[in-house]
């Protein structure tokens, strides 16, 4: 009997900024203007000033929680 192992299904590290407009049906420029703020506390960049803004899906998570019902 051969029991084979799958790997486990790899977790999302971080999203981009245009993938957390899509999933909260935001403006890019407001989840950018979030980024800056840290009103999605947790984003960060991986290099200098003009690298891309880094998401990850706890910071997403923390701002619907405590984001205003609209």
């Amino acid at each position: 009997m051969t029991t084979e192992k799958t790997a486990p299904a790899l977790a999302i590290r971080a999203y981009t900024p245009v993938q957390v407009a899509e999933m909260l049906q935001e403006k890019l420029e407001a989840i950018n203007r979030h980024c800056r703020t840290q009103a999605l506390e947790g984003a960060y960049k991986t290099g200098g000033r003009t690298s891309p803004w880094q998401i990850p899906p706890a910071a997403i998570d923390r701002y619907q929680r405590t984001r205003p019902r609209q």
